[in-house]
């Protein structure tokens, strides 16, 4: 349910300080437009303050009998209003212009937040905006080019807090037992965080911070003191240290698994059962089954929806997607599932996502060697939050545009493809080809794909050099596509110029295996069996690349390059390093067809004394 509108606003300034009160009232005078309730809470009565404020009609006073603090006292204020949203401000702030509109915007664009608070000089932690020379207006300008922006947090400070006053009442307001000063807002955060609420820092809101006096100059120690008292009253009470928990804050989160399908019968009873009891709500967009699909998803969901197909994939999964009401979103094909060793790594993650994570990326593995060992796979996000709204591109191997903290992990998706439909994603190229549409970077490199996969070799090359040409490609796929050119050059018994491509991917990037292990196998060809050694080595010498989002051929990072060698120092008499690589490669697959019959070949060989 969307939370309340906030129509009214209350301003609750705690007066501490009579020399830092009359700047901080006055700021709030002058740069804050609309209507507002303006309380403010003399803590202690001091009379200065009474007088000063005395003299102010339009301002709600409310005076202590004796100090509070700031708990106490910005419950008082809490207590005196009617208003939907609460700005508590302590009287060492200098807000600036828009300072107010701001904050409630920032709350309004988070339906989940409670919390909101600004940018600030010499705070710690998150809403900290430190710029060289310290110049006030310097950071008030990087602000203003922040109009809009807002990051989630896990802890705000109570200098200037805003709060949504229903959540507020609901969380018990300050806890009036960390007394004067220092915790309360940690305190209140994470009670915050515990009830599901989010935290954010309008990053256009900024305001100036003064380090107050001390409340107690004749106890210089005071402040530290009350600092150790209130980290232990904070740990005795929840059990756990303020500062690592609210940085390290996890929390249980709710899934939406989304799903567009089409004639799945013989794989959708499989993906769904392999994960409909990991989520919370399971959405399924069928684009025209003609077999049992849609009676197979309504054992596990009553959220099955028909589709008119439109040749646009991104088109349909944004319509299911608009149909998830979770905090995430999950996405499988049909041929997709979860193993239960993932299965179980998933329950974990769900059960405790840091409290920062809008995107989780997992290992998709694709194909798998003749022992099930995965011989490719790539990385993919799979788990996005649904309030950024992130949205599906791309009519053919679409793609999740998304942004913020992605969180990596080593959940795996396994992908066992039972049937294809080899012509459908070429089809639509060439229909939206021949309509005139001029093709994205990344669609033209898809395209070119599929024509390789179909052996057009000729248009393939066309094709992938139309996508090299352009300067932003990504660079995963400017190395697939020097690979997949290399092939296509091959495939016409252009040997040279299959070399070259291959060479060209060397100017993307750090070499690949992938590239290496190519080229050996060139000069394997040619019989040029030194120079093929020289490549196999380096493939062997390279570092796996970590949470690469590009495909990777794992036995080109494993036994492949060994096994090649052992040929090429065989071919070339060298029977020992020949020997030394058949057993290195023994050790990724020793299994391996390859393997095996190498190891009866240097059997029947007559041993050397």
């Amino acid at each position: 349910m969307k939370p309340k509108e906030l129509t009214t606003t209350a301003i609750i300034v705690l007066a501490q300080h009579e020399s830092l009160l009359q700047p901080c009232l006055s700021s709030i005078i002058l740069s804050t437009g609309g209507d507002y309730e303006l309380i403010v809470v003399n803590d202690g009565d001091q009379p200065d303050i009474r007088e000063w404020l005395m003299k102010d009609a339009k301002t709600k006073l409310i005076a202590t009998s004796e100090r509070v603090g700031v708990a106490a006292g910005f419950n008082l204020g809490a207590r005196a209003t009617d208003a939907d949203l609460l700005v508590f401000v302590r009287d060492h702030v200098v807000v600036t212009e828009g300072w107010l509109d701001r904050l409630r915007d920032c709350m309004h664009a988070h339906e989940d937040a409670a919390l909101v608070g600004p940018l600030s000089n010499g705070v710690s932690g998150p809403q900290r905006l430190q710029l060289p020379g310290d110049d006030p207006r310097a950071a008030e300008g990087l602000a203003n080019l922040r109009i809009g922006q807002a990051k989630k947090v896990p802890k705000l400070l109570s200098h200037l807090l805003a709060a949504r006053k229903t959540a507020f009442e609901s969380l018990g307001g300050f806890d009036e037992r960390f007394g004067l000063e220092t915790y309360e807002d940690d305190d209140l955060c994470y009670r915050a965080l515990s009830g599901g609420y989010g935290l954010y820092v309008a990053e256009d809101c900024y305001v100036r911070y003064s380090p107050p006096p001390n409340l107690f100059p004749e106890d210089p120690s005071w402040y530290n003191g009350q600092l150790s008292r209130n980290r232990t009253v904070f740990r005795d009470k929840w059990g756990v240290d303020p500062s690592d928990t609210l940085y390290g804050w996890k929390k249980r989160i709710t899934v939406s698994l989304c799903m567009i399908v089409k004639n799945e019968e013989n794989t959708l009873d499989r993906c769904l059962s392999s994960i409909g009891a990991l989520v919370d709500e399971i959405v399924i967009v069928d684009t025209g089954s003609t077999d049992r699909t849609k009676e197979i998803a309504a054992k596990y969901t009553d959220r099955v929806y028909d589709f008119e197909w439109v040749d646009d994939f991104s088109v349909a999964r944004n319509y299911a997607f608009d149909l998830a009401s979770e905090e995430f979103i999950m996405w499988l094909d049909a041929d997709d599932i979860l193993l239960p060793e993932d299965g179980e790594r998933f329950a974990r993650l769900v059960g405790a996502l840091p409290w920062d994570a809008d995107v989780v990326s997992m290992v998709y593995n694709l194909s798998f060697d003749e022992r099930g060992n995965v011989s490719t796979s790539l990385r993919r996000n799979r788990l996005v939050k649904r309030s950024n709204n992130f949205r599906w591109i791309g009519a053919v191997h679409e793609y999740l545009e998304v942004f913020g903290n992605i969180v990596d992990t080593d959940i795996a998706v396994t992908h066992d493809r039972k049937h294809t439909n080899s012509s459908r994603n070429l089809g639509i190229y060439e229909k939206r080809e021949k309509m005139g549409e001029r093709f994205t970077t990344r669609n033209l490199y898809y395209y070119a794909n599929e024509l390789a996969d179909h052996e057009l070799w000729e248009r393939a090359i066309a094709t992938y050099e139309q996508f090299l040409a352009r300067s932003d490609g990504w660079i995963e796929d400017n190395l697939a596509a020097c690979a997949r050119l290399s092939e296509c050059l091959y495939r016409l018994n252009r040997m040279e110029e299959a070399k070259r491509q291959t060479l060209r991917a060397f100017a993307y990037g750090l070499p690949r295996a992938e590239h290496c292990c190519r080229l050996g196998f060139y000069f394997m060809e040619e019989s040029n069996y030194e120079t093929a050694v020289y490549w196999y080595e380096q493939a062997t010498r390279l570092v796996r690349p970590e949470n690469s989002m590009g495909m990777l051929h794992l036995a080109c990072w494993t036994w492949l390059p060994h096994i090649q060698l052992c040929v090429c120092y065989d071919r070339m008499g060298k029977r020992e390093l020949a020997i030394r690589h058949h057993e290195l490669a023994a050790s990724f697959a020793p299994d391996h067809p390859s393997v095996v019959a190498n190891a009866k070949y240097f059997a029947t060989l007559p041993v050397h004394s």
